[in-house]
């Protein structure tokens, strides 16, 4: 089952969303790790086996960090200001794309109208 942890962007309250899908689900503000460096959370997301959802840009760094060893990274990025209404849209686009597919090793970067994929190299 996948596992997800979602950046400090987020509210905590949005976890909800996964837990009503059955996906386990925590924030990064829950765990006080609000403002800890990106290097941080990317290691607690690989020790958790969970897929990081955030906004923040750079981590699609796929030098820095590397999805290929990781139950993936989903940066997302919007159009418009990031509102709670906004979340929860972008967020109901990811769970409907995670029952087909998953973001295990992969970089999505998820837009309004597409997605972007990039997977581990075999």
């Amino acid at each position: 089952m996948l596992r997800f942890k979602l950046d400090e962007n987020f509210s905590p309250s949005l976890t909800e969303l996964f837990k009503a899908h059955n996906y386990d689900a925590e924030s990064v503000l829950d765990e006080q790790l609000s403002g800890a460096p990106d290097s941080d959370i990317y290691e607690v997301c690989r020790q958790e086996n969970r897929c990081l959802i955030t906004f923040d840009l750079d981590f699609a760094n796929i030098l820095r960090f590397p999805a290929e060893s990781t139950q993936g990274i989903v940066v997302i990025r919007t159009n418009q200001i990031i509102t709670l209404e906004v979340m929860k849209q972008m967020l109901e686009i990811l769970l409907q794309l995670f029952e087909s597919s998953s973001p295990t090793g992969c970089l999505w970067i998820l837009e309004p109208h597409q997605l972007r994929i990039r997977k581990p190299k075999e």
